[in-house]
């Protein structure tokens, strides 16, 4: 699979479009405001036990949603109301946070004391734990990671420190896994010395990604053969950056209309999504849940009705797993496919939709057919969705 990444600016933002196979499969907005693993000071403003959470007071204005039971006997005080005090929270309190979810439309951002830095290959955090990812499947190389991670904690006296191999940690040489787990120990406890002197209410570590950090990433996946980056935009890596990425400048007009995009995104964020088989998607995203509704059209007609209908749901379910990145839509998904008979095709289209959002950037988790015949997903939110960043 090829991977074109597009970077330019749409509606006055800096974006990313990424292309697998010549099929747009996601949209990247590059600056955003507190971002997912940004790390800030913020004060208590109250705490609602009913909700079991408290709400601060963060940079910029910003409020921030604390859940209390995540955060119980992890708080990261900065400075009390009632200095001999280190249980609990009170308003006035400032503590130590991290962005763990963006605001959406009625929800603020969300926020937690687990300080954590992430690279591609290695995960560090203040567990005093080592782990390694569940997709890394080498129970040797798995152990052998163990070994090095703990290594490098004692070397850099940093045992109180955790650190967690990633997928990409599998297959990358130990020196390299030891440069970037060194460099983000040293950054973690810089920003926590800094805390200690950092008045309220200031970014202390800004996490957003840039559109250089992000192609870096999509190399570092090795799911592609090649990576192409066609961008009007000033690029910080050179040529290819020393990552391998090819970079281009588009010669004769701009990335957008080279690539069509503004209609490949009115197409895709539609509610009405066409497939090339004759069927459609009807999408309808609410405040609880997105419901998509698998249509035949006039696709199955003249066939066996098992077997267009099995056809018709394989296509609908590489369609939805590329809407669910592209559009960025999270939480309770609920699909309404086309009703087969025989339990062996249904297991068959479950495989589908598993192996379609196995790439995706958030996790997703694909439940189960319920009794109505209805496929249940969940995926990980992140940011808001796609048409709210657009501003539609």
């Amino acid at each position: 699979m090829k991977a074109d990444f597009v970077v330019t600016t749409y509606l006055e933002k800096k974006m990313g479009f990424l292309f697998e196979d010549q099929i747009l499969t996601e949209a990247h907005f590059f600056s955003r405001e507190a971002e997912i693993g940004s790390i800030c000071t913020a004060t208590v403003d109250k705490v609602v036990p009913t909700v079991d959470a408290a709400f601060l007071n963060g940079p910029e204005g910003q409020v921030f949603f604390y859940p209390l039971k995540e955060n119980e006997g992890r708080h990261i005080f900065l400075r009390n109301r009632e200095e001999k005090r280190r249980t609990g929270l009170r308003p006035g309190d400032v503590l130590l946070v991290q962005v763990i979810a963006e605001a959406q439309k009625k929800k603020q951002a969300a926020a937690t004391s687990r300080i954590s830095l992430t690279s591609d290959m290695v995960i560090v955090n203040r567990t005093g734990q080592v782990g390694t990812s569940k997709k890394i499947m080498d129970p040797d190389r798995k152990e052998a990671l163990k070994v090095l991670l703990k290594e490098i904690l004692s070397e850099q006296a940093a045992e109180e420190f955790g650190a967690i191999a990633r997928t990409a940690a599998e297959h990358s040489s130990d020196d390299n896994l030891r440069k970037v787990t060194i460099r983000l120990l040293c950054e973690l406890k810089t920003v926590l010395k800094a805390a200690e002197t950092t008045p309220e209410h200031r970014w202390i570590y800004r996490a957003g990604k840039t559109p250089e950090e992000y192609a870096r990433l999509l190399k570092g996946k090795g799911i592609y053969e090649s990576v192409t980056v066609h961008t009007d935009l000033p690029w910080e890596e050179g040529a290819d950056g020393g990552y391998g990425l090819h970079v281009m400048t588009p010669a004769d007009g701009s990335p957008l209309v080279i690539f069509n995009i503004p209609v490949l995104l009115e197409r895709a964020l539609a509610k009405k999504v066409y497939l090339k088989s004759g069927g459609y998607l009807y999408v309808e995203s609410t405040e609880a849940m997105t419901v998509i509704d698998v249509n035949s059209g006039k696709n199955i007609r003249g066939k066996d009705h098992e077997t267009g209908a099995l056809e018709q749901n394989l296509e609908a379910a590489r369609e939805i797993g590329r809407l669910l990145r592209l559009r960025n839509i999270s939480g309770i998904i609920m699909i309404d496919f086309i009703n087969m008979k025989r339990s062996e095709n249904e297991r068959r289209m479950l495989s589908e939709i598993r192996s379609c959002t196995a790439n995706d950037h958030c996790r997703v988790h694909v439940v189960d057919i319920t009794k109505l015949g209805i496929v249940e997903v969940t995926r990980e939110k992140k940011a808001p969705p796609l048409s709210e960043q657009l501003g539609e």
